[in-house]
């Protein structure tokens, strides 16, 4: 894998040109660029929900993180915990002046939790984040309670504190319920969603899935919990279609074709109940309102290749971002739609489109959203790279 995103030889020296010309115009688009070598590409990054913790330094502060691993040959998977120590809020506000012994902001690797299988995708539940389920590229989801696992050797066996059952194929989506504790989903390539209640870790360790969904008639690429009714969450697939379900019916309350090719991602918007946007191979993200999602409220156009992923800002809500086979992760500033725009500039994309990521030499993995540090993303991609960025105030202000 660590090898798999080389391109022949005119695209490597294209992607090292764009790269040197993002890296000379760095202090100008960003107030932070941290860029970790990781020892072997990580498919995921995450946030942990919790606020950050003081660092031995005044200057920084450490937001924990969750990652994987994805090795090749015979070398063993972990799931990842790091600390990125980013400057703290005294640091910010100038209280601590111009200290010459301060601390360059980096990551710190704190936790190696052996796996087995590389892991697709790791999600810590909301109201404990010492919990962390995985997916890897085995059909199982495990459940790991990070505090417990501290103890034990690292070069031990794989040794989750719950398997969950009910898959026969790997995946990619994975959701805790924020308002439902221990309710976790997984959509796989089976076609299948699952949905296990793991609020009282069991004892013998293997739990069976407490439903199982069907409505998908293909690979079924990301699922979601609404972040406003506990009892409806929505899932995407290569079928093209959004799927709304309720869990009070375990049925599907809407069944649409929202996109004309593979629907990989959807993210229920964090302030509006019924606003949602969905990333596609046909290089779009579409937003819909959940009362009429035949038709789209807007379409946002820029990547050149397959979207991966679409997240909304949980700081601000007109502000979403993705990323693509392109390597660039899109922010969006939905105020901005219909601006007008000076002669040349739709060149570089749309009114909307606020700022792009080209950071990354390969295809971007996964990002996250920093919800205690506004306009904070981690990214990760298939070039073994872990970057924790912030887009330079200049950029976001109000002109």
């Amino acid at each position: 894998m660590a090898d798999d995103y080389e391109q022949d030889g005119g695209d490597v020296v294209q992607v090292e040109e764009e790269y040197a010309i993002w890296k000379k115009n760095t202090p100008v688009l960003y107030d932070l660029v941290i860029s970790h070598a990781l020892e072997w590409p990580s498919l995921t990054v995450h946030w942990l929900p919790f606020p950050p913790k003081s660092y031995t330094h005044p200057s920084l502060a450490a937001h924990r993180l969750v990652l994987g691993t994805h090795t090749s040959d015979d070398f063993p998977n972990y799931l990842l915990l790091a600390d990125a120590l980013l400057p703290s809020k005294e640091t910010e506000m100038g209280v601590l002046g111009d200290d010459p012994n301060s601390i360059i902001p980096k990551v710190e690797i704190i936790q190696k939790i052996r796996v087995d299988g590389e892991v697709n995708k790791a999600r810590s539940m909301p109201q404990n984040p010492s919990i962390v389920g995985a997916k890897t590229s085995a059909s199982e989801v495990y459940v790991f309670d990070c505090t417990k696992q501290e103890g034990k050797p690292e070069g031990g066996d794989c040794d989750p504190d719950v398997r969950l059952r009910g898959h026969d194929k790997e995946g990619y989506g994975l959701s805790w319920n924020p308002l439902k504790e221990g309710y976790l989903l997984s959509g796989s390539h089976d076609c299948k969603i699952c949905l296990w209640d793991v609020s009282a870790l069991p004892q013998e360790k293997v739990l069976d899935a407490m439903h199982v969904y069907e409505g998908h008639e293909s690979v079924v690429g990301d699922i979601s919990w609404h972040l406003k009714n506990d009892n409806l969450f929505g899932s995407v697939g290569d079928d093209c279609k959004l799927v709304i379900w309720d869990l009070r019916t375990n049925q599907s309350q809407h069944s649409v074709k929202v996109h004309e090719k593979e629907v990989n991602y959807l993210s229920f918007h964090p302030y509006n109940e019924w606003i949602l946007a969905t990333a596609s191979s046909d290089t779009t993200i579409g937003l819909f309102d959940m009362r009429k999602l035949t038709v789209p409220l807007h379409v946002l156009s820029c990547h050149t290749e397959e979207v991966f992923q679409v997240e909304w800002d949980p700081n601000h809500e007109t502000v979403l971002a993705s990323s693509a086979d392109d390597r660039r992760l899109n922010i969006w500033d939905l105020n901005r739609i219909g601006d007008e725009q000076q002669e040349g500039d739709g060149d570089d994309g749309p009114p909307e489109l606020l700022f792009s990521h080209g950071g990354h030499k390969a295809k971007i993995s996964e990002f996250s959203w920093n919800k205690y540090e506004p306009w904070v993303i981690s990214s990760v991609a298939q070039d073994n790279t872990l970057q924790v960025w912030q887009v330079a105030e200049s950029i976001y202000a109000d002109d």
